[in-house]
């Protein structure tokens, strides 16, 4: 009885044992690594785009390892434009390295109001803030933060169809 007493206590306590990356690392338990390689646009409307997130991931593992979430924050020098998270249902195969492009929908006319004065065609120093969520054997569902700086340039929406704006027009 004491025993099992014991694996109970033991199997509770384990997820605080493992919650911090300092003692993953002394336990000698491989962790994922990411970071971002660039940002762009794509599919751009008056009324969304598609922000694309280029992110490198090392999968130390022997199984494929599920990328479940991105939650990412924008600034420009201190003036935050953009956030928000992208649910994700993809895979890095077993024991690789792969780049991938993750996509977040977003309002591009509301992100151009929030940039204040910034036109399209302007390029735009940023700061992204990223949090890559995957399902890793052994340590389950772990965050790995990212950051990156560089200039981006806002697209001029080009192809504005008819119909397009009257959608638009038509939900407001």
């Amino acid at each position: 009885m004491k025993m099992r007493k014991n694996i109970i206590w033991m199997m509770a306590l384990a997820p605080v044992f493992f919650a911090g990356c300092e003692t993953i690392s002394s336990l000698g338990i491989a962790k994922p690594a990411a970071r971002m390689t660039d940002l762009k646009f794509e599919n751009v409307k008056l009324d969304s785009a598609t922000l694309l997130f280029d992110i490198e991931v090392d999968n130390p593992y022997s199984v494929a390892l599920p990328l479940t979430n991105l939650d990412y924050g924008l600034a420009s020098g201190a003036e935050p434009f953009l956030k928000g998270n992208a649910d994700l249902q993809t895979t890095i195969p077993a024991k690789s390295k792969k780049t991938v492009s993750l996509p977040a929908n977003i309002n591009y006319l509301d992100m151009l109001k929030a940039l204040k004065g910034i036109k399209p065609g302007s390029k735009i120093p940023y700061q992204a803030d990223l949090g890559l969520s995957v399902n890793a054997p052994v340590l389950g569902l772990i965050r790995l933060p990212l950051k990156k700086e560089g200039d981006i340039v806002l697209p001029a929406v080009s192809d504005i169809d008819v119909k397009d704006l009257w959608d638009i027009i038509k939900t407001k």
